[in-house]
């Protein structure tokens, strides 16, 4: 079955756009699973759809209206929504590596998928809060990007196991030694400014 909106053909049964114009078509599911440039171009293409999403800024605002302590930078406590402008860190998996870890799930898995479905699917784990994240400064963003500070596991807000249990086919090595060394050094209360960083 084939539907026409101007000048493009959409064929349903394999969902690929064609136009009367081209020879070529394009399919409307992420299929350059073995062209890495095409899928880190298709992850970041999915993290500018969440972030800028009506939903993505729904959820942030819960959270800063629900939950007081999410209104306070967690590595400098004293410092609150009122005083500074906080912004939301993803960890341990930063958005990027999150995402990432959906689409490797739905790609080994080969589901059918799209920017549009996987962001969906990214959204409704935050909202399930399975997704970690952790509010900090703007500076103290940078640090921890940086890797300069440390967050310790009980600033973490959100199950981020439950997300790693729930797709743990596509949570690759790298990322698993990501996440244990985060743990370890949490259990063994290595402090935030384990780089003296703060105290210059």
């Amino acid at each position: 079955m084939e539907n026409k909106i101007g000048n493009i053909n959409i064929d349903q049964d394999n969902l690929v756009i064609r136009s009367n114009r081209n020879i070529y078509c394009e399919s409307f599911y992420f299929i350059d699973v073995y062209d890495d440039t095409l899928l880190k171009k298709f992850i970041k293409s999915i993290e500018r759809l969440v972030r800028s999403s009506k939903e993505y800024r729904k959820y942030i605002e819960l959270l800063r209206t629900n939950i007081t302590a999410l209104n306070y930078d967690s590595v400098m406590s004293n410092l609150s929504q009122t005083d500074v402008s906080l912004e939301f860190h993803h960890y341990p998996l930063t958005l990027y590596e999150n995402i990432e870890v959906v689409v490797i799930d739905h790609l080994i898995k080969k589901d059918s998928i799209t920017s549009f479905s996987i962001a969906k699917e990214i959204m409704d784990c935050h909202f399930k809060n399975i997704i970690g994240i952790t509010p900090l400064s703007k500076t103290n963003h940078e640090l921890a990007h940086d890797n300069a500070i440390f967050i310790h596991k009980n600033q973490i807000y959100g199950d981020y196991n439950k997300f790693i249990e729930k797709y743990k086919d596509g949570v690759n090595i790298d990322l698993k030694h990501k996440i244990e060394r985060m743990e370890k050094m949490s259990d063994a209360n290595v402090a935030t400014d384990f780089k003296g960083i703060l105290n210059d």
